[in-house]
């Protein structure tokens, strides 16, 4: 009885381990599905791209509507002053 006891023990952590494997391997399965069963609007919503398609065709401004300071030529829509801190969106 006491040599059979160490191979069951074996056995059990086997039967662990594969049990372990076999959900991870079912977890993955159930998101890889979720997500493709999920359309990508509904990710991001329609109401959220037209703002930034405007904002892309906008040229940026040069001076800041707040305090009137030249902004830099690298300055885009949305980015804040550099002198006031005021954001300037389109």
């Amino acid at each position: 009885m006491d040599e059979n006891t160490p191979k069951k023990n074996d056995l059990r952590i086997l039967w662990m381990i594969a049990l372990i494997i076999v959900l991870f391997i079912a977890i993955k399965l159930i998101f890889a599905m979720l997500g493709a069963a999920i359309p990508k609007e509904k990710l991001n919503p329609p109401s959220s791209a037209p703002e930034q398609s405007v904002s892309e065709t906008l040229p940026a401004p040069s001076f800041c509507p707040f305090c009137g300071e030249k902004l830099p030529e690298s300055f885009q829509w949305g980015q804040f002053c550099t002198q006031c801190g005021g954001k300037i969106e389109s």
